[in-house]
């Protein structure tokens, strides 16, 4: 079997258990299946493929059939440009989580115009890290901060570590913390060190709607890590509350949300009376996505 014949063979497969973009979703299985970039398997397209690697792929096509992520199939993924490793455990990163560490970038541009080299920011911290994706592009793309990165699940923690170690420009650069939001932060912060920002893509979907995503969602990734309670505001309320006590003077709370929090979002960070100012922004699909709050 030629790889264009084993990649239209794989898209049929795909293609009748439901799969939009059958073809190009083959072509990433191939890619993997074969070890070839997009390049390679182009101009390989009529040479005669590897068929233990092609049964390889037609197993993988069978199970993205039946609804499992293409991400935990390949076992990595895409993320600012880093591969990420990504497993069962771990919510996938998607590119809303892309456009939180974008607005950090944006900021940090801001900031550090005109101040002759200062760092800003010096100290990240990244709550639900989850895979530990925000926390290794933070590293990779602040090579002098200091990143601290906290989640409940060890299970999580096993991932991520691996994808933080991968791109520290320094050993230690990230510290890795498994605890209950700012609770391990303030054990295991030496001198009550305070952070220039916090990031965070905490659980925010409400309850209900959890169990009316897409199955390939609802059933393979991990609940935890999308169910925020009734109105998804569980840890988004508490981390609002309690952010401003671990952030530095003008330090910014940047904090992935629901597009039907920005009412609540807004009331809960006027009644801590905490912040200089705070806004929702909005995605690329122009939905309500983030909040950006600055103490």
């Amino acid at each position: 079997m030629t790889v264009i014949e084993a990649q239209r063979e794989t898209a049929k497969i795909l293609r009748e258990g439901g799969v939009e973009n059958a073809m190009n979703e083959a072509r990433f299985l191939l890619e993997d299946a074969l070890g070839m970039d997009n390049v390679q398997l182009v101009t390989s397209y009529r040479n005669y493929a590897c068929e233990t690697c092609v049964e390889t792929a037609f197993d993988w096509a069978r199970r993205r059939a039946a609804g499992e992520p293409l991400q935990y199939i390949l076992g990595h993924t895409d993320f600012m440009g880093l591969d990420i490793k990504v497993a069962p455990g771990v919510l996938i990163p998607r590119p809303e989580t892309e456009g939180l560490c974008e607005l950090l970038a944006e900021e940090a541009k801001a900031r550090t115009a005109g101040t002759d080299g200062k760092v800003w920011p010096a100290r990240i911290l990244d709550l639900c890290t989850g895979s530990g994706c925000i926390a290794a592009w933070a590293a990779h793309a602040f090579p002098e901060a200091d990143v601290a990165a906290a989640d409940l699940s060890e299970d999580a923690l096993a991932i991520a570590r691996e994808n933080c170690s991968a791109y520290e420009h320094r050993p230690g650069q990230i510290t890795l913390l498994q605890g209950d939001l700012f609770e391990v932060v303030a054990r295991n912060r030496p001198q009550r060190q305070l952070f220039d920002v916090i990031l965070s893509n905490p659980p925010y979907i409400p309850s209900a709607t959890v169990d009316a995503l897409d199955r390939e969602v609802k059933d393979f990734e991990p609940r935890l890590a999308l169910d925020g309670g009734p109105a998804g505001m569980d840890l988004v309320g508490r981390i609002i509350r309690e952010a401003p006590d671990h952030l530095a003077a003008g330090g910014l709370l940047l904090m992935e949300i629901d597009d039907t929090q920005e009412e609540l979002v807004l009331a809960a960070c006027a009644g801590s009376h905490r912040y200089v100012s705070y806004e929702v922004l909005r995605d690329l699909a122009g939905k309500v996505r983030y909040l950006k709050a600055i103490c």
